[in-house]
């Protein structure tokens, strides 16, 4: 397939890898294994920076050339821990390798490089007539897809790793675990241009700066769910607080909340969904106990978590459709973390609410892919060593 060229960024003292994946191209580098290099490279996201006006005009990809230093163009490919902080007019498209023959434009491209200015820097002359041989490489390797569908903890290691922005990103971890998602990277795309543009556009009918700007602030008030859980939660809370062991009695429960609510105005067919909700909450909490998100005799102070959590990934995907810039998504993802700290006690009593606030906007008792994708998440998050839910206090802090 040709000698690559390892670049001028061979060698660099005190190199940090952002991810794993950085780490194994190096290391593959080193030793010169390039079949073991693109192997690498095939099993993860990869990335070209594109004008953004012509991303937007969805007109025929154009990856931005690198200039190497002997004046050659070569099509510049990035790994997701190398993107680089937002380029003014350019924006990251996902790209998929080998290229295809349509993301080749122009005559002059000498290859593509990998990386380039990085300690994996690696150039590949004449790349666009290797596809065939790269195909075959490719069906070599199994892609992360293909692993099961419960997530990853994917970490970058350059990342926020202390301190209250860390905590935040954490917050979102549920998503980011869930989408096999860096969960601490705040540098530019959440998954890439498009598909951020795509998400919001489509699951949040936000199409601008001000529409991204009102959907963060609904989740950051509390207000994108529905109140209902939110009332019969903190009327629980009411019992617990004056009676404590009083909240394990359901019929108590109905209630207050019942009372509460017929002093408000709330029509019958009001208070029969709130007795109906109350009981559904009851048999969630029982089935979460039994799925260990809720110890044995827990229960679950406030579904607010779910509206936070998601406040993280809407300030991400704002970043990377370029409705925000990265201070203030930032401050976004620090309040998601602090209102999760005002409601909750630990990582897991966060989860739980989080899981909660999602299983009764989406789930009707199924038990579903809407409940699945919580708890996997959940699991993984407590349970590995790695986890910011391991390594990063929680550190309540008062209403």
């Amino acid at each position: 397939m040709g000698t690559p060229i390892m670049g001028a960024a061979a060698q660099v003292p005190a190199w940090v890898p952002p991810t794993d994946v950085e780490w194994a191209l190096f290391e593959a580098k080193k030793r010169q294994d390039w079949d073991g290099y693109l192997r690498v490279l095939f099993g993860t996201s990869t990335f070209a920076y594109a004008p953004k006006h012509l991303v937007d005009d969805d007109q025929l990809f154009a990856g931005l050339p690198y200039i190497a230093a002997h004046g050659s163009r070569f099509l510049a490919v990035y790994t997701r821990g190398e993107l680089t902080a937002p380029r003014a007019g350019e924006v990251a498209c996902d790209v998929s390798l080998p290229l295809a023959p349509y993301v080749w434009w122009g005559e002059r491209l000498r290859g593509m490089v990998i990386n380039p200015g990085t300690p994996t820097e690696t150039f590949f002359p004449g790349a666009r007539r290797k596809r065939r041989r790269w195909l075959a490489l490719r069906d070599e390797v199994r892609p992360y897809e293909r692993e099961g569908d419960t997530g990853a903890l994917l970490t970058k290691y350059t990342g926020p790793l202390r301190g209250p922005l860390a905590v935040g990103l954490a917050c979102g971890a549920h998503l980011s675990v869930h989408r096999r998602a860096l969960w601490n990277d705040l540098t530019d795309v959440y998954a890439d241009y498009r598909a951020d543009t795509t998400i919001l556009r489509e699951a949040w009918g936000t199409s601008s700066r001000g529409q991204w700007r009102r959907q963060l602030d609904f989740l950051l008030a509390g207000r994108n769910s529905p109140p209902q859980p939110e009332f019969v939660l903190r009327v629980r809370r009411a019992i617990a607080r004056r009676a404590p062991g009083a909240h394990t009695d359901s019929q108590l429960w109905q209630r207050l909340a019942v009372d509460t609510l017929r002093e408000r105005g709330g029509t019958e067919a009001e208070l029969a969904e709130l007795r109906e909700l109350i009981l559904r909450i009851i048999r969630y909490e029982a089935r979460f106990r039994a799925d260990g998100l809720l110890p044995p005799d827990g229960y679950i102070a406030s579904a607010s978590g779910y509206d936070f959590g998601r406040a993280v990934s809407v300030a991400r995907w704002g970043l990377g459709a370029r409705y925000t810039e990265p201070a203030e998504a930032a401050a976004a993802v620090i309040q998601a973390g602090e209102l999760c700290r005002r409601h909750y006690t630990s990582w897991a009593d966060f989860s739980a609410g989080y899981t909660l606030g999602r299983v009764l906007r989406f789930d009707e008792e199924s038990f579903g892919p809407m409940y699945a994708s919580a708890l996997a998440p959940h699991r993984i998050l407590l349970d590995s060593p790695s986890s910011p839910w391991r390594t990063l206090p929680f550190q309540p802090l008062p209403t």
